[in-house]
């Protein structure tokens, strides 16, 4: 039986598994001389940590045209914020899948009889404690010496913690809340973003990258910038 298409009329997905979202004003950004794909291909970048320069020269305009569309389109940063979800959820599937590569080699290495798989193994699982074994019980520390004013006896030096004990820093997330906010640890200044704004788009260096479209060749192919000058390219025949 063929499922209903009213079945899942009202069912909320997870970000990262919904449709990209789509525009309000039916572009990403409105009003632009480039085309939607450029940005919808920006937007994938900026979320895969690019740099403003490197997309903007994948892209083929200026920096001040990318800062200007990042702050003056919120649709534009909702894209940013999708991709991310998007990538994230990918990318913790990747580790689950890095996972279990990790443990088939461990077993391949016990099954070969490695020595120092099995000893680092049976270290982490605990299996040499209570042996008696002098031999792989961890050397004591040696006291710290005193130097200037002497110290009681009776008083410990403190020693740092393991390094299995130290709390990991933690950077917290931006925006990933907040569909659509500005990815900035501090509020950028409303003037410099006011006369970014200000600006007109303009065009950056054309065929810079191989994926860049250059008008000014009459054979557009996917060729390099200094094939597209007239050098020899990287596999050539002799």
């Amino acid at each position: 039986m063929p499922l209903d298409s009213r079945t899942l009329a009202n069912d909320h997905f997870p970000c990262w598994a919904e449709e990209p979202p789509v525009p309000a004003d039916g572009s990403l950004v409105p009003g632009s001389q480039f085309h939607e794909e450029q940005w919808i291909m920006a937007a994938g970048m900026l979320a895969r940590g690019s740099s403003f320069l490197y997309v903007a020269r994948a892209m083929g305009c200026s920096r001040t045209t990318l800062w200007r569309a990042y702050y003056g389109s919120k649709d534009f940063r909702h894209r940013v914020w999708w991709e991310r979800q998007a990538l994230k959820r990918e990318a913790e599937l990747r580790l689950s899948s890095l996972r279990s590569l990790v443990v088939e080699q461990i077993e391949r290495l016990v099954s070969s009889g490695d020595p120092s798989t099995v000893r680092w193994l049976a270290d982490r699982l605990g299996l040499l404690d209570g042996l008696g074994d002098q031999s792989v019980q961890r050397p004591a520390q040696r006291p710290a010496r005193q130097s200037g004013t002497r110290q009681p006896a009776d008083s410990a030096t403190p020693q740092p913690p393991p390094f299995e004990d130290v709390p990991a820093v933690i950077v917290p997330d931006l925006d990933d809340d907040i569909p659509g906010a500005l990815r900035e640890r501090s509020a950028p200044d409303p003037r410099a973003v006011a006369a970014i704004l200000a600006r007109p788009e303009s065009e950056g260096p054309k065929g810079v990258y191989p994926w860049t479209f250059n008008p000014d060749d009459p054979y557009p192919n996917l060729a390099s910038a200094l094939e597209r000058q007239g050098g020899q390219a990287a596999f050539g025949r002799l």
